[in-house]
């Protein structure tokens, strides 16, 4: 039996806690936004309400995705929170689709 050394020991716990990545969909997310999001942001995402963010524009959408989803989740100003109506793949979904608009 080959013996196992201590670094490959510790990398065990997180080789079998890793899950396989998926893409995200755009076409839910499109589907979703127009569902939750346009009445706000807009067909074109441009923000068609006062204090919506220009998803149209590139410095909008340079967040990291954690800080889109966290304000997507939690909700931001005026946008309601989306947890527990959406679901996580659903919140990244429609931010890789958010992403497609500039």
């Amino acid at each position: 039996m080959m013996r196992m050394t201590r670094a490959w020991a510790a990398l065990i716990p997180m080789i079998l806690c890793v899950t396989w990545a998926q893409a995200a969909n755009t076409q839910n997310g499109a589907k979703l936004y127009g569902q939750y999001c346009v009445t706000c942001h807009g067909p074109n995402g441009k923000g068609d309400s006062v204090g919506t963010p220009d998803f149209s524009r590139t410095n909008t959408l340079l967040r990291p995705d954690s800080v889109l989803y966290a304000s997507i989740k939690a909700g931001k100003g005026a946008m309601p929170g989306f947890l527990g109506i959406l679901r996580e793949r659903d919140l990244f979904d429609v931010i890789a689709y958010l992403r497609t608009m500039n």
